[in-house]
């Protein structure tokens, strides 16, 4: 029984904290729902104030549109009269102004007249101004292109005489180069080269066969092309005279058959005596040589073969 009791008084516990709770959020939406009601009516308030301050500004623009017409119309009003007013004073004025209208007039044209002349002379004396401006300008521009023409002028004579100038020392050199090979052969008695010929040993010959033989007509063509080149009116050397006699000379001992064939022994001899002198120089070498490979013994052909492979 106490059981039972206990268990009903849990459950009776229990319904009136639900009936609590209920009442709560019954309550509380109650608050919900009247703070909304309040909400809306103070809007329809400001709605309703929004409105009154709308219609209030409208009529106070229609009041001041009001007050302008009026005084629009006051206006017109004070202008309508002072114009039936104007007529007389008009009148008056025209009766006085009258007797001096023609003096006026004519004193208008003088002063008008006046000033055109005035305006046609300052133009004239402007066109006058600016005529002598060009005119100087003309001047100064003519002036300056005589000067650039003649500066022209005189570098174009400088470069013609330097570039002249360098053609002579370059004809000066090469003629100087000339004649210095003229007597450097003259002295050394190489007539041959003394003509520029090709055959500078004279004339080569076995038994029958001649070699570099040089006829008479090629000494006179040669001769004759030499003589250009070294002719004291033409060469401007200080020795054109000396090499000009020496060219002379080999001509002359040339085209003489029996002056030339003494000249083609003396060089035939010559010719002998420089190759036996390289005949002699080439067995002395050749001695040398073997009295080297007698002296290295076994060593001198590793030596030679090594030597030759460095040079």
């Amino acid at each position: 029984m106490f059981c039972m009791n206990k268990k009903t008084l849990i459950y009776t516990l229990a319904f009136l904290l639900l009936i609590a709770l209920l009442n709560d959020r019954s309550s509380a939406q109650d608050v919900n729902v009247d703070q909304e009601v309040e909400d809306e009516f103070l809007a329809e308030i400001l709605a309703e104030e929004q409105r009154e301050a709308e219609e209030m500004a409208k009529l106070e623009a229609e009041m001041r549109e009001l007050e302008e017409l009026k005084a629009q119309h006051a206006k017109m009003h004070q202008n309508q009269q002072s114009q039936k007013m104007k007529p007389g004073m008009n009148g008056n004025r025209s009766s006085m102004s009258g007797a001096n209208s023609g003096g006026k007039s004519n004193l208008n044209d003088v002063e008008e007249e006046l000033r055109k002349k005035e305006a046609a002379k300052a133009e004239a004396e402007r066109i006058e101004r600016q005529a002598a401006i060009d005119e100087e300008e003309k001047k100064k521009a003519a002036k300056l292109a005589e000067e650039r023409e003649a500066k022209y002028q005189a570098e174009l004579e400088r470069i013609k005489d330097e570039n002249m100038r360098k053609k002579l020392q370059r004809q000066k050199r090469r003629d100087g180069q000339i004649v210095k090979r003229i007597l450097r052969n003259s002295i050394n008695e190489r007539h041959y080269a003394v003509l520029g010929l090709k055959c500078k040993w004279g004339e080569i010959s076995f038994g029958p066969f001649k070699f570099c033989s040089v006829s008479p007509a090629e000494v006179k063509r040669a001769y004759r092309t030499r003589a250009r080149e070294v002719h004291p009116d033409k060469n401007r050397d200080g020795r054109a005279n000396e090499a000009f006699d020496a060219l002379e000379r080999s001509a002359s001992l040339l085209m003489d058959p029996s002056k030339k064939k003494k000249y083609d022994m003396i060089l035939a001899h010559q010719r002998k005596v420089v190759l036996g002198k390289a005949f002699d120089t080439l067995e002395n070498g050749w001695k040398a040589v073997r009295t080297v490979f007698k002296l290295l013994g076994p060593f001198a052909t590793p030596i030679a073969i090594l030597l030759a492979l460095i040079i």
